[in-house]
């Protein structure tokens, strides 16, 4: 076959040995890169047409980041990276610096737990700081994650139009501090998928059976994510009005809108998880529904309601109720792609 180029793709040839069994070498440069021994432990899974090898020795498992604080323009930036670099799956990020850290610094870098729960300060000193991040995320279930996005979602859909229909100014106020919560539980989905796409074991234990299967959750993550956005802007922008909504002529339609929607989305999350492609249908079937009461909300919106502010208000509010019934027929159509996978038919 001619000498092997590291990292480029190259053909194998499948041999049969005595007994029935077949095997297939591995490229010397990969053994070496990865340290490996004989003897060593190989975790297989078979993915589409392929059949996965992937090293399960924990310490080569473990990325390990450094961040140079000299070529970091601010904290601001510092910030994004940890964070960036935690959801891409690094387990220990180094922050150091050429010069001692100053106490302001070293403070907010210390503050970025607060984003990352599971992220630890494990060593520092003048000139550097060690975080690692916690393992216990592997052993959690990719399902319990969407769920507990779907839930935020649909708790905040639910208390931001009833502050809105009930001229609860307060509550919608508070209903926007919940934003920091979901970007925990967000940034905990995107760091398991990260981790399925590099190591097919912590795939297999959280609930991703293959690629197609991994592609379909990030497209997943993304539509619960917005989701949980509009839901929250519809209390934003009641308090971006900044006082009660006198006229209650849209209210009925503002409601029968909510309550269209907020169903599309049960149906959806369900549909997705059970691979229900009856309720995907049923999804993707309201949505006309959705568009025709939106029209007639906009009709009385325009019709009955002279104040200009409180008019934009709540047509802000249709707009962004429509927008979650579409991001609900996206995961319908993911769904679909889920349950039709021509490699399980």
């Amino acid at each position: 076959m001619g000498r092997t180029v590291p990292n480029a793709p190259n053909i194998r040839i499948l041999q049969s040995i005595k007994g029935g069994s077949y095997i297939v070498s591995v490229p010397k440069w990969w053994v070496g890169k990865h340290q490996l021994k004989t003897g060593e432990e190989l975790f297989t899974v078979e993915d589409g047409y392929s059949l996965r090898f992937s090293i399960r020795t924990p310490v080569l498992l473990r990325r390990r980041i450094e961040l140079d604080l000299d070529r970091l323009s601010d904290m601001k930036s510092v910030r994004y990276c940890i964070l960036t670099y935690y959801m891409q799956g690094a387990y220990e990020i180094m922050v150091k610096s050429s010069e001692h850290i100053p106490q302001e610094k070293r403070k907010k870098l210390r503050e970025i737990r607060y984003d990352i729960p599971e992220l630890e300060i494990m060593y520092e000193n003048a000139n550097s700081m060690v975080f690692n991040v916690s393992t216990e995320l592997e052993k959690t279930k990719i399902d319990e994650m969407v769920y507990a996005i779907h839930d935020m979602s649909l708790l905040t859909h639910r208390d931001a139009i009833n502050a809105l229909v009930g001229n609860n100014l307060k509550h919608a106020r508070e209903i926007l501090k919940r934003e920091k919560n979901l970007l925990v539980v967000y940034r905990r989905l995107i760091r398991s998928l990260s981790l399925c796409s590099m190591h097919p074991e912590i795939a297999y234990k959280v609930g991703i059976k293959d690629s197609n299967e991994l592609v379909i959750y990030a497209l997943l993550a993304r539509d619960l994510h917005r989701i949980f956005y509009h839901c929250l802007y519809l209390a934003r922008h009641f308090v971006k009005l900044g006082r009660e909504i006198k006229s209650a002529a849209a209210t009925p339609s503002v409601k029968a809108l909510s309550e269209l929607t907020y169903r599309m989305q049960e149906l959806a999350v369900e549909g997705f998880i059970e691979r229900d492609f009856r309720k995907a249908l049923t999804v993707t079937s309201l949505m006309e529904e959705v568009r025709a009461v939106e029209e007639r909300l906009s009709v009385e919106v325009m019709e009955n309601i002279r104040d200009l502010e409180e008019a934009v208000t709540l047509l802000s509010v249709a707009r962004d109720l429509r927008r979650v019934a579409g991001h609900c027929v996206a995961i319908a159509d993911a769904t679909a792609n889920r349950v039709f996978n021509p490699l399980r038919s």
